[in-house]
C-alpha cells in the first residue's frame, strides 16, 4: 500500500484496498446447500466442511483453504479538487501449502486493476503494484492462530498514475483468536523501499488491519475492519473503515462467498479518497 506525497497518485487508495480479506454479501438462502461434517477451526484441514465451517475458515487469513476472491471497490472524492472517482478490481488468491505435519506456508498475491475517472484531470485504466504476502503458520494452534513471513511489493505495472515506482520488501504478520461464532485479530506488514523513483510515492509503508467477524449457523458473516496505511516518508495515514455482510452459497458443487459492504474514510492523504465508498465481492472456495 503506497501513500503518495501529493496529488496525482491517489491510486494508493486502491492500494490500501489490497490486503484482504475476503468480505461480505447479499444472496438468497435458496442457493445455499450446506453439507454436514465435523466442524473445524484454525488451520487444521477438514474433509467436507459445512457452509458455516467454510464461512468461519474464510475469516482466517491463514486458513488451510484455497480461495480466489474477486473484489470490486468504489471510491470517490479523489484529487485535489475532489472530483475524481476510482473503480478497482482486487484479485487476491489464497494458496496454502502444507510443508509438514506442523507447518503451513500461505501465499497471498494481490493484484489491483483500476479505472480512474477525472482524477486531477486524468482518466484511464491500468494495474497498480503487485503485493505478495507470505506467512509461515503452525497447522494446529487451537483458538489462537498466527503467521509471519516475508512480503514483496512491485512497482506499479501501469505507470505513475497507478502507484509508486518503487519496489518494497518487508515482513508480514497476522494474529487472531477464533472462538465460534467470533473471529478477531489483526493483520499487518511493513515494507521498505528497495530502489526506484520516489517522486510519485514511496514503498516505506506500514499497513495494519484489525478485524472482527461473526458467523451464523446458516453461513452468514458480519464483519468490520479497517485497512489503514501509514507512509513513513509523507507521515500521513489513510484509514478506511469497512463493514460488510456475506453469505456462503453453492454454484453447483462449488461453494462461493458473495458479499456486499460499505466503507467510510475516517482520514485520508492529500488528494486521496474521502467520505463514503462501496464494495462487493465473489470468492470461490476450494476445500480439500
Amino acid at each position: 500500500m503506497n501513500i503518495t506525497h501529493s496529488t496525482p497518485k491517489k491510486k494508493h487508495a486502491a492500494w490500501s484496498i489490497s490486503a484482504s480479506l475476503a468480505l461480505s454479501i447479499y444472496a438468497t438462502c435458496a442457493f445455499a446447500q450446506p453439507t454436514q461434517s465435523a466442524p473445524t477451526t484454525g488451520n487444521a484441514p477438514t474433509a467436507k466442511a459445512s457452509n458455516s465451517d467454510l464461512a468461519a475458515k474464510l475469516t482466517n487469513p491463514v486458513a488451510d483453504l484455497i480461495s480466489v476472491p474477486f473484489q470490486y471497490n468504489y471510491d470517490a472524492n479523489i484529487g485535489l479538487d475532489k472530483k475524481g472517482t476510482v473503480n478497482s478490481l482486487v484479485v487476491q488468491p489464497v494458496i496454502p501449502v502444507k510443508l509438514n505435519s506442523n507447518w503451513n506456508y500461505i501465499l497471498r498475491p494481490v493484484v489491483t486493476l483500476e479505472q480512474s475517472n477525472n482524477v486531477n484531470g486524468f482518466s484511464g485504466t491500468g494495474a497498480g503494484p503487485i503485493l505478495i504476502e507470505t506467512f509461515f503458520s503452525p497447522s494446529n494452534t487451537g483458538d489462537f492462530i498466527w503467521g509471519v513471513g516475508p512480503i514483496v511489493s512491485t512497482p506499479s505495472l501501469s505507470g505513475n498514475n497507478f502507484g509508486t515506482a518503487q519496489t518494497g520488501v518487508g515482513v508480514s504478520a497476522v494474529a487472531l483468536v477464533m472462538k465460534k461464532p467470533w473471529t478477531a485479530g489483526v493483520l499487518a506488514y511493513n515494507t521498505w523501499d528497495a530502489g526506484g523513483n520516489s517522486t510519485y510515492g514511496t514503498a516505506n509503508n506500514l499497513y495494519y488491519q484489525p478485524f472482527v467477524s461473526y458467523v451464523t449457523p446458516t453461513a452468514w458473516t458480519f464483519s468490520l475492519n479497517t485497512q489503514s496505511t501509514f507512509n513513513w516518508d509523507a507521515r500521513r495515514a489513510e484509514n478506511p473503515i469497512n463493514a460488510a455482510v456475506s453469505k456462503i452459497v453453492k454454484f453447483g458443487d462449488t461453494p462461493v462467498s458473495l458479499s456486499v459492504g460499505a466503507r467510510y474514510y475516517a482520514s485520508s492523504v492529500p488528494g486521496g479518497p474521502s467520505g463514503w465508498g462501496g464494495r462487493a465481492s465473489m470468492t470461490f472456495l476450494f476445500p480439500k
